[in-house]
């Protein structure tokens, strides 16, 4: 396996870099038919169920949008589904020559969050798992950092150890990728919530504190009115009797 920086290097190695080692050293040929294949992550390569264009909402199955899609990206997305059935087009982005801006992208492509894997109605034909079982037979396999990262995590996709012999191209990028791929996060937004509704309590009670008057007025202690009340009714009742 190699692996290299991004997508782009990825293309070079496999279209330019391995031909060109063919050439030059004819013992490295490599056995047909599936010699050498590419390998990127699923957000690479286009989604089957994100891209179906009979859908007036290609947002269906991703995020939460509700914005329609235009008719300009309608008859883009018919095309870029005409190609991939056609086999005229791998799903790789940077393999059509039709302009997807990378909002459009976001909408056609997924996620391994988002992924239904085998759920999925088009599993067999999403261009993301017919790389990954072509590679299965494949020589030489030439990747990316950010999915051989990821591989390793989960297990999937790489050869056992003892059967891999891994090649790191562009080295200096593997640091920040590897951090990238195995970071995790939580949400401190509770706690944060939390935090200031305490802050809020202590503010109004310093504020009640503050403002509080300095001299009582008459009707904030009404129990000192009891002491002449029952005096009065005391003696109206006195009154009452003599009478």
């Amino acid at each position: 396996m190699v692996s290299t920086a991004n997508v782009a290097l990825q293309d070079q190695i496999f279209s330019k870099d391995l031909p060109l080692l063919r050439k030059i050293i004819p013992i490295c040929a490599l056995p047909p038919p599936l010699a050498a294949g590419v390998t990127c992550g699923p957000r690479n390569l286009a989604a089957l169920a994100s891209s179906e264009p009979t859908q007036q909402d290609l947002l269906a199955f991703l995020d939460d949008e509700l914005t329609p899609n235009n008719q300009e990206e309608q008859k883009r997305c018919a095309r870029l589904k005409g190609d991939l059935d056609g086999y005229k087009w791998d799903g790789l982005r940077d393999h059509t020559d039709i302009a997807i801006d990378d909002d459009l992208w976001r909408r056609l492509s997924t996620d391994k969050a988002s992924c239904l894997n085998r759920n999925c109605h088009y599993y067999r034909e999403c261009p993301f798992f017919v790389a990954r079982r072509e590679i299965q037979e494949a020589e030489v396999v030439v990747a990316n950092h950010a999915l051989v990262m990821a591989a390793m995590e989960s297990e999937a996709v790489l050869p056992e150890p003892k059967h891999l012999l891994l090649v790191l191209d562009e080295g200096h990028h593997l640091p920040d990728v590897a951090r990238d791929a195995l970071e995790m996060s939580a949400e401190i937004t509770a706690s944060w919530y939390r935090l200031q509704l305490d802050l809020f309590s202590k503010l109004v009670a310093t504020c009640m504190e503050q403002f509080r008057p300095k001299t009582t007025p008459p009707l904030a202690n009404p129990e000192r009115l009891n002491g002449p009340l029952r005096g009065g009714i005391r003696t109206d009742r006195l009154a009452q009797c003599h009478s």
